[in-house]
C-alpha cells in the first residue's frame, strides 16, 4: 500500500504532464521526504525503525522520478526496492528471531558468524539499498538522480546528500548487528536464567540462544538475495521500452525524455554517456563515503558516536524524536479529536441525547404505568363507581350534542 501513490501518479501522467506546477509539487515533496526520513533513520536504534524511514526516504526517491516526469525511472526503483527492501525487513525478522525478539542494534553485534546465511543475505540488500554497482538498486537510484540533474540541480543535489545518508545508516545498522563483540549478554544471562526457574511448554529450554532460522525463513531471504543482486541488469534502458506503451507523455518537455540513447546523432550519444558517467561516479562516491563514515564511527571509533551526539545537543533530540512530528501531530489532531469525541460525540450527544431520551422514556413508562396499576385495587365498589362516572360522561356527552 505504501507505493500505492507513486504507482497512482505514474498511471496518471497524462493529467500530470500537462500540470507542470503539479509536477513541481510532486519533485518538491518528493525530494525533501527523501532527505527528511533519511535524516531520521541515521539516528534510530530499533533495527525496523531503521528500515521503516528508510522505506520513506525511498519512496521519496520515487516521487522525485515522478516529479521530473521520468516515470519508468520511478516505477523501476518501486520494482528493485520491494526487492531489497522485502529482503531487509525478511532478514531484520530473521535477526530478530535469533537474539529471542530484541530489537535494539545496541545490544546485538557479532552476529555475522552465528548467523551466516541471514548475514550474507542481509549483506546484499545493505550493499543494493545503498547504490553500490552491480546490486539492484544501483541501477534504480543511478537512474532516478541522472533524470533529476537533467531538470534542477538542487533535486540532484539533495538525492545525492541522501545517498549517502542511506548509505550510512544502513552500514550503521550492518557494523552495529553483525561486526564487534556480542553486546547482549546480560540481557541473555537474564533471560536463561528466567527460562531456567519457568521451563517452557513441552520440556524445552525456551529460545535456546542464539541460532540460525529455520530453512523456511532463509529460502526467501536467498530468493530476496538473488533479486537484490540481479533484479537490476534489466536496465533503465529496457525498462523504458517495457513501459512505452504506457508512459508515451510529453516527457521531453522536461528534459526527462526516454528516447534510447541509441537513437541519437553521435555527438550527443557521447555526451550524454560522458554526463551519465560523471553523475553516477559522484553518486557512487557517495554510497562509498557513507560506508567509510559508518565504518569510521562504529567499528573504528566507537565512543565517537555518543560524544557527537552530546555536542549536537538538541538537534540531536530533535532528529531522535523524529522532530517532534508526532507529538505535533498528536496536539494538532489527535488530542482535539479524542477530546471532542469525548465531550460533544460522548457526554454531550450519546449520554445526555440519546441515553437520556431512552432513559427518560423508561422512566415515563414506568411512571405512567405504576399509576395504571393502582386503578386495579380489586374493589367492586371502586370499579361500580368508575363505570358509573364513565356511563355519566358518556350520557351527558351525547344530551349536549343532542341539544346542539
Amino acid at each position: 500500500m505504501v507505493t500505492a501513490g507513486v504507482y497512482m501518479i505514474a498511471r496518471s501522467h497524462v493529467i500530470f504532464d500537462h500540470a507542470p506546477e503539479a509536477l513541481t509539487a510532486v519533485a518538491v515533496i518528493g525530494t525533501l521526504t527523501a532527505l527528511f526520513a533519511a535524516t531520521i533513520g541515521v539516528v534510530q536504534t530499533d533495527i525496523k525503525k531503521v528500515l521503516a524511514y528508510s522505506t520513506i526516504s525511498q519512496l521519496g526517491y520515487m516521487f522525485m522520478a515522478c516529479g521530473v516526469a521520468a516515470y519508468s525511472a520511478g516505477i523501476f526503483h518501486l520494482m528493485t526496492h520491494a526487492f531489497f527492501k522485502g529482503l531487509l525487513f525478511l532478514a531484520a525478522g530473521s535477526v530478530i528471531h535469533a537474539v529471542g525478539g530484541e530489537q535494539d542494534m545496541r545490544r546485538m553485534g557479532g552476529l555475522r558468524k552465528k548467523i551466516p546465511w541471514t548475514f550474507w543475505t542481509m549483506t546484499a540488500a545493505t550493499f543494493a539499498i545503498a547504490g553500490f554497482p552491480p546490486f539492484a538498486g544501483f541501477f534504480s537510484k543511478d537512474a532516478i538522480l541522472f533524470a533529476a540533474s537533467r531538470v534542477n540541480l538542487a533535486y540532484w543535489g539533495i538525492g545525492v546528500f541522501t545517498a549517502f545518508l542511506t548509505s550510512f545508516y544502513m552500514f550503521r545498522l550492518w557494523f552495529l548487528t553483525f561486526f564487534g563483540e556480542y553486546r547482549g549478554e546480560a540481557e541473555a544471562h537474564d533471560r536463561a536464567a528466567r527460562q531456567a526457574e519457568v521451563p517452557a511448554p513441552g520440556g524445552h529450554d525456551g529460545h535456546g540462544g542464539i541460532h540460525e532460522s529455520p530453512r523456511v525463513m532463509l529460502v526467501p531471504l536467498v530468493v530476496l538475495a538473488v533479486l537484490s543482486v540481479m533484479g537490476g541488469w534489466v536496465g533503465s534502458t529496457r525498462f523504458d521500452k517495457f513501459l512505452s506503451p504506457v508512459f508515451h507523455s510529453d516527457a521531453a518537455a522536461y528534459g526527462t525524455s526516454d528516447t534510447p540513447a541509441a537513437t541519437l546523432p553521435a555527438q550527443e550519444h557521447t555526451d550524454e554517456g560522458r554526463s551519465e558517467l560523471f553523475f553516477t561516479s559522484i553518486s557512487v562516491g557517495a554510497a562509498i563515503l557513507g560506508l567509510y563514515l559508518a565504518w569510521l564511527l562504529y567499528m573504528r571509533r566507537p565512543q565517537l558516536p555518543q560524544q557527537i551526539a552530546e555536542g549536537l545537543g538538541g538537534l540531536y533530540d530533535a532528529v531522535l524524536h523524529k522532530y517532534y512530528v508526532d507529538e505535533l501531530y498528536a496536539i494538532l489532531l489527535v488530542k482535539p479529536l479524542v477530546d471532542g469525541s469525548t465531550r460533544i460525540l460522548w457526554h454531550g450527544v450519546d449520554q445526555n441525547i440519546i441515553d437520556a431520551a431512552l432513559d427518560n422514556s423508561a422512566d415515563g413508562a414506568r411512571e405512567v404505568s405504576d399509576s395504571l396499576r393502582h386503578m386495579q385495587s380489586g374493589n367492586l365498589r371502586s370499579y361500580a363507581g368508575w363505570i358509573a362516572a364513565g356511563a355519566a360522561v358518556i350520557i351527558a356527552y351525547m344530551i349536549w350534542m343532542g341539544t346542539r
